[in-house]
């Protein structure tokens, strides 16, 4: 979600066969895995986004900076890159089902941590290695494919979101509602608590009642030493299309945005307009309150007056929200921009991923997403520090003033070179 004021802003039996879960193709998609999913994530996200909202302050509080603190997120990004691409090897090869309830019982272990972390050294190593579980990301989509009918996907996924998501929009009040009442050390560790076992429940749902999707896995794993499969299968097209290469560079520059600015939201305005917790869990729960609303509209907006058209816009008026962010100085003006970046920024993701497979031969759409994967993680990466050293170092302004250069940039390669294309691919 382009733009959204969320901090670090998304899992064992024997595998039964995949007869048993097979597309429904009625009117009532929703059903089996797909219910599972929704259930396990909107139970689990309820209790992460509990303490991911105050995740920054907690963390300077332990006497981290916000320089360390974009150090972090750097790391985990480019950790999380190489998960999943590993995660979707597996996912292909070793079955789907494994991967996700692993990764979920594996999630559970570091909320507990966090509740008796007291030192910021110990906080950002947690940190980083909970993001190994990351690697179910591409099981749990491919999943979530495979369990919709074809005709059927795209409502099916954008249901799939809404729903999963309807509990996060109480959670940062709840997480707020906690540290105001208790103090942010108190409050924040027993939040910790209470997404643990959220996170339990979670992978409990999953171990239980998830079945495996993949069918037929193919005999012969991947041979990694075996070099020239290897690179037929990671070989691109050269030379590479104008377009596609216009698309990543705008969509690499609109993550940097982001990232440069993720984290320091809620550290402005703490610091700068001294905003109370309580108030900073409203503006963020209404900021997914007014995303879930907008999401499916959205989809509909791109399909009728082009993707195209919807990113630039997109990207064109979310760019001097960071700017404004930087002028308010009461709740209600922080209020007001943070719920501009939704419905400024909310409809470019959708856009992109439907004007990236319109442009991307069906053949080669795994590399090209995979590349994006890499490009995108290591974009964000550096975001995220650079953001950091600018807010510590030079102005905690200066984060937001990135985030509105860069937008722009990525509207100038939108609307210099990228096209709509005359044939969109199959």
């Amino acid at each position: 979600m382009q733009a959204i004021i969320f901090p670090i802003g998304e899992r064992m039996r024997e595998i039964t066969s995949a007869n048993d879960e097979q597309p429904s193709h009625g009117s009532n998609f929703f059903r089996g895995n797909i219910v599972v999913i929704a259930a396990s994530n909107a139970i689990k996200g309820f209790g992460g986004q509990i303490i991911s909202t105050y995740v920054p302050i907690y963390f300077l509080t332990l006497g981290g900076s916000p320089l360390t603190l974009g150090l972090m997120a750097s790391i985990a990004s480019v950790i999380q890159c190489i998960m999943l691409l590993l995660g979707g090897v597996i996912a292909d090869y070793h079955g789907r089902r494994k991967i996700i309830v692993v990764a979920a019982f594996y999630s559970v272990i570091f909320p507990l941590i966090y509740a008796f972390t007291q030192d910021w050294r110990i906080f950002a190593a947690l940190s980083i290695m909970g993001v190994l579980a990351t690697s179910s990301g591409p099981a749990s989509q491919a999943i979530v494919a495979d369990s919709l009918p074809p005709e059927k996907r795209t409502t099916g996924i954008a249901s799939l979101q809404v729903l999963s998501s309807v509990p996060l929009t109480i959670a940062p009040i709840l997480g707020g509602w906690l540290i105001q009442n208790q103090g942010l050390l108190d409050g924040f560790r027993r939040a910790c608590i209470y997404a643990g076992v959220t996170a339990f429940t979670s992978a409990f749902i999953v171990f239980l009642f998830l079945k495996e999707t993949l069918q037929n896995k193919p005999v012969a794993e991947y041979d990694f030493p075996n070099s020239s499969k290897l690179k037929k299968f990671l070989k691109l097209p050269h030379p590479f299309p104008n377009g596609l290469k216009a698309l990543m560079i705008s969509y690499v520059l609109v993550v940097f945005a982001n990232g440069a600015v993720g984290q320091y939201y809620i550290l402005y305005a703490y610091n700068v307009i001294r905003i109370k917790d309580l108030q900073w869990g409203v503006i963020v729960s209404l900021q997914f309150l007014l995303a879930n609303i907008l999401k499916i509209p959205g989809g509909w907006l791109s399909d009728k007056f082009g993707k195209r058209k919807i990113m630039i816009i997109s990207v064109l008026t979310c760019a001097p929200c960071g700017i404004f962010f930087t002028l308010s100085q009461s709740f209600f003006q922080v209020l007001v921009v943070a719920l501009l970046l939704i419905v400024t920024g909310i409809y470019y993701i959708p856009a992109h991923m439907a004007f990236q497979s319109d442009l991307t031969p069906r053949v080669m759409r795994g590399r090209i997403t995979a590349l994006l994967g890499i490009t995108s993680a290591l974009s964000a990466a550096s975001g995220s520090l650079i953001g950091g050293f600018l807010f510590q170092s030079v102005n905690p302004a200066a984060p937001f003033y990135l985030f509105a250069a860069a937008e722009i940039m990525a509207a100038f390669f939108m609307i210099s070179i990228l096209r709509e294309p005359a044939k969109k691919e199959a």
